[in-house]
């Protein structure tokens, strides 16, 4: 009788090699459906009971209750119920930064994955309550910068450098421009105008990203026209009438 052919022993080391970042996907896919069913519950609280209110009256055990989890769970995932607004922006800080990058490989004009940018952004922030996209803002805000290279952090301007780089090589941005310095100037624009539209200072969300987005952008793809001063115009000289 013939015995089963066995793996040899380098076989199943190789089959270990591979079993480790398999597991290691599993568990980080795992995680992030974990953080998004805490955040969806977090804002379906907040919201039914009014979004100010409910963020300073639930508590984490209602959090974790509703999305199915134990409160050990949800303090594994956040330290504070308030981080879940910060969650929120590195979502769609995130989201934006995936726009970019995706534009820059089906090799997009600039523009339009600019305005694609602006697009996502404005799509996310309409996606939940306004109170909710101040509360998000004032917190991303409020809160220190580290210089730890959190990524997710700063992956807003990240975003927009990556489609102004993508600028450069097509002749759309200057090659002598500072992308980096420009996507910074793009995000507190945007920063500002999402805190406004939430206050209710605009009905447009989208349209006046756009338009702010636009003035940036005329000033960094014609520097010279936007810094040349404009004229003084004089008034012309009062016509006296004959001396009498």
């Amino acid at each position: 009788m013939a015995r089963p052919n066995r793996p040899t022993p380098r076989a199943e080391a190789g089959e270990r090699e591979a079993e480790g970042p398999r597991r290691s996907a599993l568990l980080q896919d795992r995680s992030r459906r974990t953080r998004r069913a805490l955040v969806r519950a977090a804002l379906a609280l907040w919201t039914e009971r009014g979004f100010d209110r409910g963020l300073e009256e639930t508590t984490v055990e209602e959090i974790a209750r509703a999305a199915g989890v134990t409160k050990g769970t949800f303090y594994f995932h956040f330290a504070h119920k308030e981080d879940i607004l910060l969650e929120l922006g590195w979502g769609t800080a995130e989201a934006l930064y995936e726009e970019a990058a995706d534009g820059v490989a089906r090799e997009r004009p600039a523009d339009e994955v600019i305005d694609a940018l602006l697009v996502r952004l404005a799509q996310r922030a309409e996606a939940v309550p306004r109170v909710a996209v101040a509360r998000t803002v004032a917190e991303f805000v409020r809160r220190p910068r580290t210089d730890d290279g959190d990524a997710r952090h700063f992956a807003l301007r990240r975003g927009f450098t990556v489609a102004l780089d993508l600028g450069q090589d097509q002749g759309f941005v200057p090659a002598d421009a500072d992308t980096a310095e420009i996507a910074v100037m793009i995000e507190v624009l945007a920063m500002d105008t999402l805190l406004s539209w939430a206050r209710g200072d605009h009905d447009s969300l989208l349209g006046v990203l756009r338009r702010r987005t636009a003035v940036v952008m005329a000033g960094a793809t014609h520097p010279s026209a936007a810094l040349r001063p404009t004229a003084v115009r004089r008034r012309p000289a009062a016509v006296r009438g004959p001396a009498g």
